[in-house]
């Protein structure tokens, strides 16, 4: 029992195959820098009900996907990067009926699905951030003549 625990838990903490990014280009003086904003699933995943031999199963899924986005900054042509790790965060839940270990794959769509209400929680993050991230750009690469 132990095992199959463990196995459902490493199972359910991987992300969803989804990649969703955003690139922001920034001019620096003579350099360029890049903003990417990358979307980072955390699913969660409870079990409820029971499945009782011959009887119908009230197994269901109820999960909860946590989007957080993090910043990676880079600049052309330049060692310097850096990554950052921002507060936003948006949830979603939904429920399958079944097992949760083998919904996986369909949770996954669940969330693909949602694909457009996570591409804008990213553009409104890389937006909120603007401020932010010049003020970074400008301690990590000054402009010339400072």
């Amino acid at each position: 029992m132990l095992l199959f625990t463990l196995f459902a838990a490493a199972t359910l903490a991987q992300a969803a195959p989804t990649a969703w990014t955003h690139d922001v280009p920034m001019a620096q003086g003579d350099s360029q820098a890049t903003a990417s904003y990358r979307a980072l699933p955390r699913v969660k995943t409870r079990q409820v009900g029971m499945s009782a031999g011959t009887r119908p199963s009230s197994l269901r899924c109820d999960w909860t996907a946590a989007i957080g986005v993090e910043r990676h900054l880079s600049y052309a042509g330049k060692i310097a990067s850096s990554v950052r790790q921002l507060s936003a965060e948006k949830t979603f839940k939904g429920s399958r009926p079944g097992d949760c270990a083998a919904n996986r794959r369909n949770i996954d769509a669940d969330l693909a699905s949602r694909s457009d209400a996570i591409n804008a929680h990213l553009m409104s993050v890389a937006e909120q951030d603007q401020r932010e991230l010049r003020a970074e750009i400008d301690t990590l690469a000054p402009p010339m003549g400072r």
